[in-house]
């Protein structure tokens, strides 16, 4: 018999010090995305997205992060031009402080590294969060860059404030 009352049992692991997250992501997008602050249609795309998200906690008050990700794929421009070749990759690193029980600050450094459109970018983020008991967190903070940590985000218009609500399960 299996009991399902005692949460020592069935937990994998010993402690949660180390979280990794494996995303993939595959994104027909015939349509076009919006530009932000405008009517018209952004860029065309097919991509597939893998990316590998890590944070561990090296004290109670300090966790380190890092992500990296990769975009194989092609874009068009408007709805009437061809697709070409797109592929880019990301590298994210963090560093969380956490204040009290209730309030963290954020600080990441961002690269995008776009092969066939011939660029590379630096970004930096900062944001304090406010916990809401033990699955909830408000965060609010400012994108000094021009890209997002979303590799399928084509637009280079992410600058600025942001607000983030992470809920967990």
């Amino acid at each position: 018999m299996i009991s399902w009352c005692r949460p020592p049992a069935m937990r994998p692991i010993a402690n949660d010090r180390l979280n990794v997250l494996l995303k993939y992501t595959y994104l027909d997008d015939m349509y076009g995305q919006r530009v932000d602050g405008s009517d018209q249609l952004g860029p065309r795309q097919r991509s597939h997205v893998l990316s590998v998200d890590a944070t561990y906690d090296m004290t109670q008050k300090w966790t380190l992060g890092a992500k990296l990700g990769v975009r194989l794929g092609e874009s068009a421009p408007t709805s009437t031009a061809a697709f070409a070749k797109n592929d880019a990759s990301l590298m994210v690193l963090n560093a969380r402080y956490h204040l009290t029980h209730q309030w963290d600050l954020l600080v990441e450094g961002r690269a995008l590294n776009a092969r066939q459109a011939g660029f590379s970018e630096m970004g930096v983020v900062g944001s304090a969060y406010r916990h809401f008991g033990q699955n909830l967190m408000l965060g609010v903070g400012y994108n000094f860059g021009q890209f997002s940590d979303d590799l399928t985000d084509l637009t280079q218009d992410d600058q600025g404030v942001l607000i983030n609500l992470i809920a967990k399960f």
